[in-house]
């Protein structure tokens, strides 16, 4: 695990960025591999482990989140350091870093965004098998005990859902 609490250095140099991608793509990697462990859970109908799997999953998002903000600051400071706006991407100021690193950091970038894409795409999977597991859940419950279950509409109009639910997906 990826010591999170070290700040930005003023003098960071590009090995110690690289060393900060580095970290960001470890995080990025477990992020995917506890999605997936997840998505397993969910497959697997195991309602008791997943509001412990669903826990780490948001240790590990967040962690992901400190690591990015740690990133966003030194590019910024390093946008700044090279004469460029401070919103500039990291790979925007590639072409300042010398020349024999360029590859190496535009590799780590993309396969950062790769898996920045992959998470996005897990989330959204495993939020719809989520979903799709409570009406499982509901539907059994209503047929299984029709007058404990009552349905309700939000404000939007949707259906409301029961407390066991939003226990599952986390809202609890």
């Amino acid at each position: 695990m990826v010591n999170l609490t070290e700040p930005v250095s003023a003098s960071m140099n590009w090995e110690e960025l690289l060393e900060l991608l580095r970290d960001e793509l470890q995080e990025y990697g477990g992020l995917i591999g506890v999605l997936n462990a997840q998505q397993q859970t969910i497959l697997n109908r195991k309602p008791e482990s997943l509001l412990e799997i669903n826990q780490t999953v948001q240790a590990q998002m967040d962690a992901s989140k400190i690591l990015l903000k740690r990133r966003q600051g030194y590019v910024s400071h390093l946008a700044q350091r090279f004469g460029q706006p401070s919103q500039a991407t990291l790979s925007e100021l590639v072409p300042f870093l010398p020349d024999v690193t360029q590859p190496m950091f535009e590799s780590i970038i993309e396969e950062i965004n790769q898996l920045i894409s992959q998470v996005r795409r897990k989330v959204s999977q495993n939020q719809k098998l989520l979903n799709r597991l409570i009406e499982v859940t509901d539907h059994l419950l209503s047929s299984t005990s029709p007058a404990t279950q009552s349905k309700t509409y939000s404000k939007s109009g949707k259906v409301a859902q029961s407390a066991y639910s939003s226990k599952l997906m986390g809202r609890a």
